[in-house]
């Protein structure tokens, strides 16, 4: 009797138990689930919730109206990130022309086939590049745009290089990043700890490489605020390719 009197007084502690652990296991299921879909987006609605910043803070459809891209053009979207610029682009060019989106990252480059999967973006091309070749086919772009990403390159000479014979003669080099002129005394190096780069510093690694710098607007934005950095400027910078 003693026995039976035992397991049924642990009967309800058990219970407990599996009852806890089951909610134990939903909250991890919810939080496993909700970061997922935080750092992966998968469908429009969530591509979408990050894109509303990009006007604001970028000027995108400025920015996109200086690669002076037109309907069949082959363009790339160099560091590409979560493919923004990829999916305007691939509506500018349309069904004749094609976006190359390239990057290095293999967590971006699946975030860029969700992308292209949401949107059905059957023009865009997803392209694994290296540290000093984005692996883009020679004399047939019209434009290359980089936007917040050329302050990550490391062997930047080398992709500049890559990029001027991947554009065809008269294509254009569209790059934007942020830098503050309070910064831009420091090394190149500390700049780009605290992800800045200097326009004029860019400015001669793109001559340097053969380029011809046509414009540069600095700031292209004021007192952009971003959550890594803080408030900052952002510049835009044209050049283009010599015929």
């Amino acid at each position: 009797m003693v026995l039976i009197r035992s397991c049924r007084r642990l009967a309800p502690v058990s219970l407990g138990l599996v009852v806890l652990a089951t909610v134990i296991c939903q909250s991890r299921a919810f939080q496993q689930a909700s970061t997922v879909n935080g750092t992966k987006p998968a469908t429009v609605e969530d591509f979408k919730g990050g894109d509303e910043s990009r006007e604001a803070d970028q000027r995108a459809t400025d920015l996109l109206y200086a690669m002076v891209v037109s309907p069949g053009d082959w363009v790339a979207d160099v560091g590409a990130g979560n493919g923004y610029y990829s999916m305007r682009l691939s509506h500018i060019v349309g069904a004749e022309g094609k976006v190359f989106a390239e990057d290095i990252s293999d967590r971006v480059i699946d975030r860029l086939h969700q992308r292209v999967q949401a949107f059905d973006l059957r023009n865009v091309e997803i392209v694994r590049g290296e540290v000093d070749n984005p692996k883009l086919p020679a004399d047939s772009l019209a434009a290359v745009l980089i936007v917040d990403s050329y302050h990550h390159f490391t062997q930047y000479q080398p992709m500049l290089e890559q990029l001027l014979h991947e554009l065809r003669p008269g294509g254009r080099l569209v790059i934007a990043d942020y830098s503050l002129p309070v910064h831009r005394t420091q090394s190149r190096a500390d700049q780009l700890k605290i992800h800045e780069i200097d326009p004029e510093l860019v400015r001669a690694e793109v001559a340097r490489a053969g380029f011809q710098v046509v414009k540069c607007e600095d700031p292209f934005v004021k007192d952009v605020k971003t959550g890594r950095i803080g408030l900052v400027d952002f510049w835009l910078m044209v050049a283009v390719r010599p015929k």
